[in-house]
């Protein structure tokens, strides 16, 4: 009697601790979003870019405001885009990634143009920094499902 009491009593704190840890879940919109991403405005997005950049790479307060701006454009670009992938067939969908593509290309041209060469070459090596990373992840994602 005693073991069958011990017993309950270890699977009634497991049980706690293991609840006590679950976090609520937030509405996902279909996908996997740290914090309130959908929540920000065009403007917002454009004023992190431009003061996550400015920190990162030192940028000039001229630099910082036309930074800003093209952060602006290409987000009011991203939002149009959303609004229209939803109801877009297969091959709409490559055109619809081709346009997204030149869009990035160009705004890293105009970036570029905006930034000085030690500036860009910064900017440069933290987004193939980011991609490894997100790369990684994704394959550690998939191994962890198969």
């Amino acid at each position: 009697m005693k073991k069958l009491l011990v017993l309950f009593a270890a699977f009634s704190l497991s049980a706690a601790a293991a609840s006590a840890q679950t976090t609520p879940v937030k509405a996902a919109h279909g996908r996997h979003m740290k914090g309130d991403k959908a929540a920000k405005t065009p403007e917002q997005r454009a004023d992190h870019t431009a003061q996550a950049l400015t920190k990162q790479l030192g940028l000039s307060a001229a630099q910082t405001a036309q930074v800003r701006q093209l952060a602006l454009d290409r987000a009011r670009q991203m939002d149009a885009h959303k609004a229209q992938a939803g109801t877009a067939s297969p091959t709409d969908k490559k055109q619809h990634r081709a346009a997204m593509q030149a869009e990035k290309a160009q705004y890293d041209a105009k970036l570029k143009q905006i930034l000085s060469a030690d500036q860009y070459a910064k900017y440069t090596q933290r987004q193939a920094d980011k991609m490894a990373k997100h790369k990684a992840h994704r394959q550690g994602m998939k191994q962890g499902k198969s």
